[in-house]
């Protein structure tokens, strides 16, 4: 599948999720800040991508990877990777829910729609090298 075949494919999932207009949904919009999102949306596009893409990803690790230097670099539009924490195990404290709640919503404003097209892509080449 080209990069552009998956960018068609993060749109499509984007305008269902979120009913943005297609010619809002550049690959530098923020999901957050130029598309309307939330941290219950971010959610539901991460299901929407791996129904599309049979991809297995979470929400958490959508997380993770902003923490990654090589692909966090590129979920900002100045190119600065900010940290965001990842959740923990179990259901914890009222303070531990929200902290989880709050990175949700660090992850709705930082990813990018080019980031979540990195994300598939990079599923998509591992899966096929792991098939291969």
């Amino acid at each position: 599948m080209t990069r552009s075949e998956i960018l068609e494919g993060v749109k499509a999932v984007l305008e269902q999720s979120l009913g943005a207009a297609p010619e809002n949904i550049t690959p530098q919009a923020s999901l957050a800040d130029d598309l309307g999102a939330d941290s219950l949306d971010v959610i539901e596009i991460v299901v929407r991508l791996n129904k599309r893409f049979s991809l297995k990803l979470s929400a958490k690790e959508l997380s993770e990877q902003l923490n990654d230097g090589r692909l966090g670099a590129m979920a900002t539009r100045d190119g600065a990777a900010p940290a965001v924490e990842t959740e923990s195990q179990g259901n914890g404290s009222i303070a531990e829910r929200v902290s989880r709640l709050d990175t949700r919503r660090k992850t709705a404003e930082l990813v990018t729609v080019d980031f979540l097209v990195d994300i598939v892509e990079n599923y998509l080449r591992v899966g096929a090298q792991q098939v291969a």
